[in-house]
């Protein structure tokens, strides 16, 4: 015979699968949004000191809108759960998304910069 939880306890087991959940859902949504910042960093990083085609360049900006998009789904989740919600945070976020989307393409409107490769011969 399985025991019913008394009717207390069951509020108290309900509470505690609440949190349980609140928590998972937001170490998930930390850790997306962790590794949307280093995608961010490393397109930048990628982008910058060499000279891009304009397919490249319309390819990182297709790539950076939809880092935005990505970044806008994660805060609606992270706003659902108000665990450790910061909306300065994702602001600071979308702003440097956003920079780094208008300083690439200022760079190729008004300049290009290339950098030769070298290749070492044996």
């Amino acid at each position: 015979m399985i025991p019913y939880p008394h009717p207390h306890n069951e509020h108290h087991h309900n509470e505690n699968i609440k949190e349980w959940w609140a928590y998972e859902t937001n170490s998930y949504l930390q850790d997306r949004l962790r590794n949307l910042i280093l995608k961010v960093k490393y397109s930048k990083s990628t982008t910058k000191g060499w000279k891009l085609s304009s397919n490249d360049l319309e390819i990182h900006q297709v790539r950076m809108e939809r880092y935005l998009n990505e970044l806008d789904k994660i805060d609606k989740h992270l706003k659902l759960i108000n665990i450790h919600h910061s909306p300065k945070r994702t602001e600071i976020i979308k702003q440097s998304i956003i920079n780094i989307q208008q300083l690439t393409h200022n760079n190729y409107e008004h300049k290009t910069i290339s950098r030769t490769v070298q290749v070492k011969k044996r």
